[in-house]
């Protein structure tokens, strides 16, 4: 009998195909856009609220999110085939952070609040559980990560050395505003972004032109990541609807299906792309 529920149960609690999984989705992604605006009202984070300063719909909000939270994590870890690997995934992680603190004690360690109120924050990462598209986001990131970091170490040196050039370009200038090599990063990095604070501006024709340079080499900067993740995108799409059926031959599929939609068959599991 006690099976036979948790088998009911783990389709509602872990599957979004059947009309009763998709309630239940519903009702956690609703619970957490709640608990998210009951976030936007509390006090600032590092003092403790003063009796009657939350509101108190907001108090009742977040014991009402509290119990949906507490039910939905206990749910997880005893329908799921491993629960351990559950509470130790990263979803399993912010679910039980959801839970864990709503129960902020009542500290006056400002940092030590802090810490307890952003925990309480993390809640918001619930919501990528109820995207396809940010898991597979995930995996393109993940797949690509060695090529995008290899990509910004070479930008962080060509920022250290157009921030040095500026500082040479600027030494004889009487009103210069480069006054050592890190002030000429910072400008390199925040002019390469093209962010502009402007607190430190070249005077010399030389830095000016050097500033140019750096502002055009911002656009393609920004755009080769963007490349790189766009096309990891579609591979992994790609790789998502391709799988082949072994039953009837079956190819194109629903994003993250786990049996075939024309015989109902197991799919295989979804190939992993290398890391290069």
């Amino acid at each position: 009998m006690a099976e036979s529920l948790r088998l009911q149960l783990r389709r509602v609690v872990l599957e979004s195909g059947t009309l009763a999984g998709r309630i239940y989705n519903l009702v956690i992604f609703g619970t957490i856009l709640l608990s998210v605006i009951g976030l936007l009202v509390q006090p600032h984070p590092m003092r403790v609220a003063a009796p009657g300063e939350i509101p108190l719909w907001v108090e009742e909000l977040e014991r009402a999110c509290l119990l949906v939270f507490m039910a939905d994590y206990l749910l997880h870890l005893w329908v799921s085939p491993k629960p351990l690997a559950y509470a130790r995934s990263f979803f399993g992680l912010i679910d039980l952070s959801a839970v864990l603190f709503f129960f902020v004690p009542q500290i006056n360690s400002g940092l030590i609040l802090w810490i307890f109120k952003f925990g309480r924050v993390l809640r918001v990462f619930k919501l990528l559980r109820f995207m396809d598209e940010a898991q597979q986001l995930g995996r393109a990131l993940k797949a690509s990560a060695r090529r995008i970091g290899v990509f910004l170490f070479f930008v962080v040196m060509a920022q250290v050395v157009l921030g040095y050039l500026m500082v040479a370009f600027e030494s004889n200038h009487p009103d210069t505003q480069f006054q050592t090599a890190g002030q000429g990063v910072y400008w390199a990095i925040v002019t390469m972004t093209t962010v502009g604070y402007g607190d430190f501006v070249p005077q010399t024709v030389q830095g000016q032109l050097l500033a140019a340079v750096v502002m055009l080499l911002g656009f393609g900067i920004i755009a080769i990541p963007t490349g790189i993740v766009t096309v990891e995108s579609i591979q992994q799409a790609r790789q998502d609807r391709l799988r082949v059926c072994s039953q009837c031959g079956h190819q194109e599929h629903r994003r993250g299906a786990v049996h075939c939609d024309q015989c109902g068959a197991p799919l295989p599991a979804l190939p992993q792309s290398p890391s290069s």
